[in-house]
Protein backbone atom coordinates (compact mmCIF):
# COMPACT_ATOMS: atom_id res chain seq x y z
CA UNK A 1 0.00 0.00 0.00
CA UNK A 2 1.17 3.60 -1.02
CA UNK A 3 1.54 5.71 2.08
CA UNK A 4 1.97 9.69 1.49
CA UNK A 5 4.20 11.22 3.28
CA UNK A 6 3.54 14.13 5.38
CA UNK A 7 6.54 16.51 5.21
CA UNK A 8 5.44 18.89 8.14
CA UNK A 9 5.42 15.99 10.89
CA UNK A 10 8.85 14.71 9.92
CA UNK A 11 10.52 17.82 10.72
CA UNK A 12 12.34 16.88 14.32
CA UNK A 13 10.58 18.95 17.49
CA UNK A 14 13.25 21.23 19.13
CA UNK A 15 14.28 20.51 22.25
CA UNK A 16 15.32 23.48 24.54
CA UNK A 17 19.38 23.99 24.00
CA UNK A 18 21.87 27.01 24.15
CA UNK A 19 21.04 29.11 21.23
CA UNK A 20 24.01 29.80 19.59
CA UNK A 21 25.42 32.44 16.98
CA UNK A 22 25.70 31.90 13.35
CA UNK A 23 26.58 34.20 10.33
CA UNK A 24 25.61 33.23 6.57
CA UNK A 25 28.16 34.96 3.82
CA UNK A 26 27.02 34.36 0.38
CA UNK A 27 28.10 35.43 -3.00
CA UNK A 28 26.11 35.00 -6.12
CA UNK A 29 28.69 35.32 -9.18
CA UNK A 30 26.18 36.06 -12.03
CA UNK A 31 23.36 38.29 -11.22
CA UNK A 32 21.26 39.53 -14.04
CA UNK A 33 18.95 41.74 -12.58
CA UNK A 34 17.53 42.17 -8.85
CA UNK A 35 17.71 39.08 -6.61
CA UNK A 36 16.86 37.89 -3.24
CA UNK A 37 17.34 35.55 -0.79
CA UNK A 38 15.25 33.42 1.65
CA UNK A 39 16.68 31.54 4.93
CA UNK A 40 13.70 29.27 6.30
CA UNK A 41 13.49 27.08 9.27
CA UNK A 42 11.21 25.40 11.95
CA UNK A 43 11.31 26.20 15.06
CA UNK A 44 9.09 24.79 17.55
CA UNK A 45 6.87 23.65 14.70
CA UNK A 46 6.55 27.19 12.85
CA UNK A 47 7.65 27.93 10.03
CA UNK A 48 10.32 31.33 10.28
CA UNK A 49 11.68 33.36 7.31
CA UNK A 50 14.71 35.18 7.39
CA UNK A 51 15.34 37.63 3.99
CA UNK A 52 18.15 39.17 2.20
CA UNK A 53 18.67 41.37 -0.65
CA UNK A 54 21.59 40.55 -3.18
CA UNK A 55 23.69 43.59 -3.28
CA UNK A 56 26.90 44.09 -5.21
CA UNK A 57 26.24 39.75 -5.38
CA UNK A 58 26.53 39.38 -2.34
CA UNK A 59 23.74 38.44 0.99
CA UNK A 60 24.19 37.67 4.66
CA UNK A 61 22.44 36.47 7.93
CA UNK A 62 22.95 36.47 11.13
CA UNK A 63 20.65 34.94 13.73
CA UNK A 64 20.67 32.34 16.80
CA UNK A 65 20.45 28.82 16.61
CA UNK A 66 19.60 25.98 18.77
CA UNK A 67 21.53 23.82 15.98
CA UNK A 68 22.58 22.20 14.03
CA UNK A 69 19.01 22.44 12.41
CA UNK A 70 18.21 21.92 8.61
CA UNK A 71 17.27 25.06 6.98
CA UNK A 72 16.40 25.66 3.04
CA UNK A 73 17.54 28.71 0.82
CA UNK A 74 15.41 29.86 -1.52
CA UNK A 75 16.94 32.00 -4.50
CA UNK A 76 14.21 34.70 -5.83
CA UNK A 77 14.96 36.36 -8.84
CA UNK A 78 10.92 36.92 -10.14
CA UNK A 79 8.60 39.51 -8.90
CA UNK A 80 5.91 39.06 -6.58
CA UNK A 81 5.59 37.26 -3.48
CA UNK A 82 6.38 33.10 -2.79
CA UNK A 83 4.00 30.51 -0.85
CA UNK A 84 5.93 28.87 1.12
CA UNK A 85 3.93 26.52 2.20
CA UNK A 86 3.49 25.39 -1.66
CA UNK A 87 6.61 26.26 -3.26
CA UNK A 88 6.45 25.83 -7.13
CA UNK A 89 8.60 22.51 -8.45
CA UNK A 90 10.97 25.03 -10.51
CA UNK A 91 11.76 27.31 -7.37
CA UNK A 92 15.51 27.64 -6.92
CA UNK A 93 16.33 25.95 -3.41
CA UNK A 94 18.47 24.10 -1.34
CA UNK A 95 18.36 22.17 1.66
CA UNK A 96 21.21 22.51 3.81
CA UNK A 97 22.78 22.54 7.50
CA UNK A 98 22.57 26.14 9.91
CA UNK A 99 25.01 25.83 12.86
CA UNK A 100 26.73 28.21 14.64
CA UNK A 101 30.11 30.05 13.82
CA UNK A 102 30.13 31.06 9.81
CA UNK A 103 29.05 29.20 6.61
CA UNK A 104 29.79 30.36 3.02
CA UNK A 105 27.54 30.13 0.28
CA UNK A 106 28.80 30.44 -3.25
CA UNK A 107 26.06 30.37 -5.63
CA UNK A 108 27.30 31.05 -9.38
CA UNK A 109 23.78 30.89 -11.04
CA UNK A 110 21.55 28.70 -9.18
CA UNK A 111 21.33 28.03 -5.23
CA UNK A 112 20.68 24.50 -6.03
CA UNK A 113 24.22 24.11 -7.11
CA UNK A 114 25.36 26.16 -4.29
CA UNK A 115 29.00 25.30 -2.70
CA UNK A 116 28.00 25.87 1.17
CA UNK A 117 31.49 25.67 3.03
CA UNK A 118 30.62 24.78 6.80
CA UNK A 119 32.10 21.84 9.03
CA UNK A 120 28.32 19.89 9.07
CA UNK A 121 27.52 20.66 5.38
CA UNK A 122 31.29 19.67 4.45
CA UNK A 123 30.54 16.53 6.02
CA UNK A 124 27.97 15.77 4.47
CA UNK A 125 29.62 16.61 1.16
CA UNK A 126 32.12 13.49 2.41
CA UNK A 127 28.51 11.10 2.85
CA UNK A 128 26.84 11.66 -0.27
CA UNK A 129 30.51 10.88 -2.14
CA UNK A 130 31.02 7.72 -0.14
CA UNK A 131 27.29 6.92 -1.56
CA UNK A 132 27.91 8.22 -5.19
CA UNK A 133 27.91 4.31 -6.70
CA UNK A 134 25.17 3.18 -5.13
CA UNK A 135 22.95 6.19 -5.28
CA UNK A 136 24.30 6.66 -9.30
CA UNK A 137 22.96 2.51 -9.64
CA UNK A 138 19.67 3.33 -7.94
CA UNK A 139 19.49 6.79 -10.49
CA UNK A 140 20.22 4.40 -13.36
CA UNK A 141 17.37 1.94 -12.63
CA UNK A 142 14.72 4.75 -12.36
CA UNK A 143 15.73 5.96 -15.61
CA UNK A 144 15.58 2.75 -17.02
CA UNK A 145 12.13 1.88 -15.33
CA UNK A 146 11.02 5.30 -16.54
CA UNK A 147 12.39 4.88 -20.01
CA UNK A 148 10.34 1.14 -20.70
CA UNK A 149 7.34 1.25 -22.63
CA UNK A 150 4.21 0.39 -20.93
CA UNK A 151 3.77 -3.30 -22.63
CA UNK A 152 7.53 -3.89 -20.41
CA UNK A 153 6.35 -2.44 -17.47
CA UNK A 154 3.37 -4.69 -17.20
CA UNK A 155 5.45 -7.43 -17.93
CA UNK A 156 5.43 -9.19 -15.00
CA UNK A 157 9.52 -10.78 -15.43
CA UNK A 158 10.03 -7.22 -15.88
CA UNK A 159 8.95 -5.99 -12.71
CA UNK A 160 10.41 -9.03 -10.99
CA UNK A 161 14.34 -7.76 -12.21
CA UNK A 162 13.59 -4.33 -11.50
CA UNK A 163 12.73 -5.16 -7.91
CA UNK A 164 15.21 -7.53 -7.31
CA UNK A 165 17.68 -5.08 -8.81
CA UNK A 166 16.35 -1.71 -6.26
CA UNK A 167 16.03 -4.61 -3.62
CA UNK A 168 20.45 -5.41 -4.05
CA UNK A 169 20.80 -1.48 -4.63
CA UNK A 170 19.15 -0.54 -1.60
CA UNK A 171 20.87 -2.97 0.64
CA UNK A 172 24.20 -1.81 -0.90
CA UNK A 173 23.00 1.82 0.32
CA UNK A 174 21.93 0.28 3.73
CA UNK A 175 25.76 -1.53 4.33
CA UNK A 176 27.15 2.25 3.18
CA UNK A 177 25.09 3.71 5.69
CA UNK A 178 25.98 1.20 8.43
CA UNK A 179 29.86 1.42 7.49
CA UNK A 180 29.75 5.79 7.57
CA UNK A 181 27.98 5.74 10.93
CA UNK A 182 30.36 2.85 12.34
CA UNK A 183 33.59 4.57 11.77
CA UNK A 184 32.18 8.06 12.28
CA UNK A 185 30.71 8.13 15.87
CA UNK A 186 31.45 11.90 16.24
CA UNK A 187 30.17 13.08 13.03
CA UNK A 188 26.98 15.05 13.45
CA UNK A 189 26.11 13.48 9.43
CA UNK A 190 26.31 9.63 11.26
CA UNK A 191 22.85 10.85 12.88
CA UNK A 192 21.41 12.16 10.03
CA UNK A 193 22.84 8.89 8.36
CA UNK A 194 21.12 6.79 11.01
CA UNK A 195 18.10 8.92 10.50
CA UNK A 196 17.77 8.18 7.05
CA UNK A 197 18.26 4.67 7.50
CA UNK A 198 15.53 4.27 10.36
CA UNK A 199 13.24 5.75 8.20
CA UNK A 200 9.72 7.08 8.98
CA UNK A 201 8.63 3.80 10.98
CA UNK A 202 11.21 3.47 13.42
CA UNK A 203 12.32 -0.29 14.63
CA UNK A 204 14.08 0.67 18.09
CA UNK A 205 15.31 -2.41 18.10
CA UNK A 206 17.59 -2.53 15.32
CA UNK A 207 18.05 1.54 15.91
CA UNK A 208 18.33 2.18 19.26
CA UNK A 209 21.55 0.32 19.67
CA UNK A 210 23.30 2.36 16.65
CA UNK A 211 22.12 5.18 18.05
CA UNK A 212 23.67 4.72 21.60
CA UNK A 213 27.25 3.81 19.79
CA UNK A 214 27.11 7.80 18.34
CA UNK A 215 29.25 9.96 20.83
CA UNK A 216 28.07 11.74 23.98
CA UNK A 217 28.06 14.84 22.16
CA UNK A 218 26.29 13.92 18.97
CA UNK A 219 23.49 12.55 21.01
CA UNK A 220 23.36 15.52 23.04
CA UNK A 221 23.04 17.82 20.11
CA UNK A 222 19.45 18.85 19.46
CA UNK A 223 18.67 16.43 16.58
CA UNK A 224 20.31 13.76 19.07
CA UNK A 225 17.42 14.78 21.82
CA UNK A 226 14.89 15.18 19.00
CA UNK A 227 15.97 11.28 17.74
CA UNK A 228 15.90 9.85 21.34
CA UNK A 229 12.50 11.01 21.77
CA UNK A 230 11.54 9.13 18.36
CA UNK A 231 13.06 6.15 19.42
CA UNK A 232 11.30 6.72 23.02
CA UNK A 233 8.17 7.12 21.34
CA UNK A 234 8.13 4.08 18.36
CA UNK A 235 8.86 1.85 21.37
CA UNK A 236 5.53 2.91 23.22
CA UNK A 237 4.32 2.07 20.32
CA UNK A 238 5.28 -1.28 19.35
CA UNK A 239 3.06 -4.52 19.08
CA UNK A 240 2.00 -5.45 22.69
CA UNK A 241 2.43 -1.94 24.28
CA UNK A 242 -0.69 -0.08 25.82
CA UNK A 243 -1.72 2.03 23.22
CA UNK A 244 -1.09 5.65 24.30
CA UNK A 245 -4.57 8.01 25.13
CA UNK A 246 -5.28 11.14 23.54
CA UNK A 247 -7.91 13.52 23.53
CA UNK A 248 -9.33 15.37 20.27
CA UNK A 249 -13.04 16.92 18.92
CA UNK A 250 -15.24 15.06 16.81
CA UNK A 251 -16.69 17.07 14.35
CA UNK A 252 -19.70 18.46 16.12
CA UNK A 253 -16.79 20.01 18.75
CA UNK A 254 -16.83 17.56 21.84
CA UNK A 255 -13.81 16.28 22.84
CA UNK A 256 -13.05 12.65 22.45
CA UNK A 257 -10.29 10.07 24.13
CA UNK A 258 -9.33 6.80 23.05
CA UNK A 259 -9.22 5.93 26.64
CA UNK A 260 -13.34 6.34 26.38
CA UNK A 261 -13.87 2.90 24.27
CA UNK A 262 -11.76 0.95 26.35
CA UNK A 263 -13.57 -2.55 26.58
CA UNK A 264 -13.99 -2.25 22.70
CA UNK A 265 -11.29 -3.60 19.90
CA UNK A 266 -10.70 -0.54 18.41
CA UNK A 267 -9.70 0.21 14.65
CA UNK A 268 -7.74 3.56 15.15
CA UNK A 269 -7.20 5.23 11.57
CA UNK A 270 -5.49 8.38 10.47
CA UNK A 271 -6.03 10.31 7.67
CA UNK A 272 -7.00 12.90 4.65
CA UNK A 273 -9.79 13.82 2.71
CA UNK A 274 -6.97 14.71 0.03
CA UNK A 275 -5.34 11.12 0.35
CA UNK A 276 -6.85 8.69 -2.53
CA UNK A 277 -4.67 5.59 -0.80
CA UNK A 278 -6.93 7.14 2.37
CA UNK A 279 -10.46 7.55 0.51
CA UNK A 280 -9.31 3.89 -1.18
CA UNK A 281 -9.12 2.28 2.46
CA UNK A 282 -12.25 3.53 3.64
CA UNK A 283 -14.20 1.61 1.21
CA UNK A 284 -12.55 -1.71 2.18
CA UNK A 285 -12.62 -1.05 6.08
CA UNK A 286 -16.45 0.02 5.41
CA UNK A 287 -17.28 -3.68 4.92
CA UNK A 288 -15.12 -4.47 8.14
CA UNK A 289 -17.21 -2.21 10.11
CA UNK A 290 -20.77 -3.65 8.62
CA UNK A 291 -19.41 -7.30 9.60
CA UNK A 292 -18.25 -6.53 12.59
CA UNK A 293 -19.74 -3.65 14.41
CA UNK A 294 -21.88 -5.55 16.54
CA UNK A 295 -19.21 -7.81 18.42
CA UNK A 296 -17.88 -5.23 20.35
CA UNK A 297 -16.05 -3.43 17.98
CA UNK A 298 -15.43 0.03 16.43
CA UNK A 299 -13.59 2.33 14.00
CA UNK A 300 -11.84 5.93 15.12
CA UNK A 301 -11.19 7.96 12.56
CA UNK A 302 -8.59 10.84 12.79
CA UNK A 303 -8.53 13.55 9.92
CA UNK A 304 -5.15 15.39 9.55
CA UNK A 305 -6.94 17.73 6.87
CA UNK A 306 -6.09 21.52 7.73
CA UNK A 307 -8.57 23.86 9.02
CA UNK A 308 -8.77 25.56 5.69
CA UNK A 309 -10.18 21.94 4.41
CA UNK A 310 -12.77 21.83 6.93
CA UNK A 311 -15.90 21.85 4.11
CA UNK A 312 -13.52 19.30 1.85
CA UNK A 313 -13.40 16.85 5.09
CA UNK A 314 -16.69 16.77 5.92
CA UNK A 315 -17.87 15.92 2.11
CA UNK A 316 -15.23 13.31 2.19
CA UNK A 317 -16.60 11.52 5.59
CA UNK A 318 -19.90 11.88 3.77
CA UNK A 319 -19.08 10.33 0.53
CA UNK A 320 -17.14 7.50 1.84
CA UNK A 321 -20.01 6.50 4.63
CA UNK A 322 -17.70 6.72 7.43
CA UNK A 323 -20.63 6.18 10.22
CA UNK A 324 -18.34 5.83 12.74
CA UNK A 325 -16.41 7.99 15.11
CA UNK A 326 -14.35 11.12 13.05
CA UNK A 327 -12.23 13.40 15.12
CA UNK A 328 -10.37 16.34 13.90
CA UNK A 329 -8.81 19.56 15.10
CA UNK A 330 -10.38 22.24 13.88
CA UNK A 331 -7.53 24.77 14.75
CA UNK A 332 -4.60 22.35 13.31
CA UNK A 333 -3.88 19.76 10.95
CA UNK A 334 -0.99 18.36 13.28
CA UNK A 335 -3.53 16.94 16.26
CA UNK A 336 -2.44 15.68 19.74
CA UNK A 337 -3.50 12.33 18.11
CA UNK A 338 -1.03 12.57 15.19
CA UNK A 339 1.82 13.78 17.84
CA UNK A 340 1.25 10.96 19.95
CA UNK A 341 1.27 8.41 17.83
CA UNK A 342 4.35 9.94 15.88
CA UNK A 343 1.90 9.83 12.55
CA UNK A 344 4.46 10.47 9.02
CA UNK A 345 2.37 9.21 6.37
CA UNK A 346 -1.20 8.23 5.67
CA UNK A 347 -2.59 6.22 5.57
CA UNK A 348 -1.31 4.81 8.68
CA UNK A 349 -3.33 2.58 11.30
CA UNK A 350 -3.42 0.74 14.58
CA UNK A 351 -5.53 -2.02 15.82
CA UNK A 352 -6.19 -2.10 19.58
CA UNK A 353 -7.55 -4.65 21.57
CA UNK A 354 -10.72 -4.70 24.45
CA UNK A 355 -7.47 -4.36 27.14
CA UNK A 356 -6.16 -1.50 25.54
CA UNK A 357 -3.01 -2.88 23.91
CA UNK A 358 -1.75 -2.37 20.23
CA UNK A 359 -2.25 -5.76 18.77
CA UNK A 360 -1.42 -5.22 15.68
CA UNK A 361 -0.73 -2.33 13.09
CA UNK A 362 -0.97 -1.50 9.43
CA UNK A 363 -3.19 -3.62 8.35
CA UNK A 364 -5.30 -3.10 5.00
CA UNK A 365 -8.19 -5.30 3.50
CA UNK A 366 -8.14 -9.05 3.48
CA UNK A 367 -5.17 -8.69 6.24
CA UNK A 368 -7.53 -6.66 8.49
CA UNK A 369 -10.53 -8.71 8.05
CA UNK A 370 -8.54 -11.62 9.13
CA UNK A 371 -7.53 -9.98 12.10
CA UNK A 372 -10.72 -8.96 13.26
CA UNK A 373 -11.93 -12.70 12.84
CA UNK A 374 -9.53 -14.10 14.35
CA UNK A 375 -9.55 -11.64 17.50
CA UNK A 376 -13.02 -11.10 17.96
CA UNK A 377 -14.35 -14.65 17.84
CA UNK A 378 -11.97 -15.72 20.33
CA UNK A 379 -12.92 -13.08 22.80
CA UNK A 380 -16.85 -14.18 21.70
CA UNK A 381 -16.14 -17.80 22.66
Amino acid sequence: MKKITLIALCLPAFINAQPAKYVLNGKLTKQNGPAKVYLNKVVNDVLVVDSAVVQNGEFRFEGSVEGPVRAMLILHTKGGGIDFMQLPPDADTRIFFLEKGTTKVLIREHVSKARISSPINEEAANFNKSMKSVLKSIRQLSKEYNRAPASKKDDKGFQQQMALQYRVSYEAQKLLQHKYIAENPNSFYSLMALEELAGLDVNPDLIEPIFLKLSEEIRNTTEGKAFAAEIARARSLTVGSDAPDFEVPDMNGKMVKLSDFKGKTVFLDFWASWCEPCRREHRKIQEVYKQFKDKNFTIISVALDPPADRKYLLEAIKEDSMVWTNLADPKIDKNHAARVYGVKAIPQNFLIDSTGMIFNKDLTGEALYQQLNSLLNKQNE
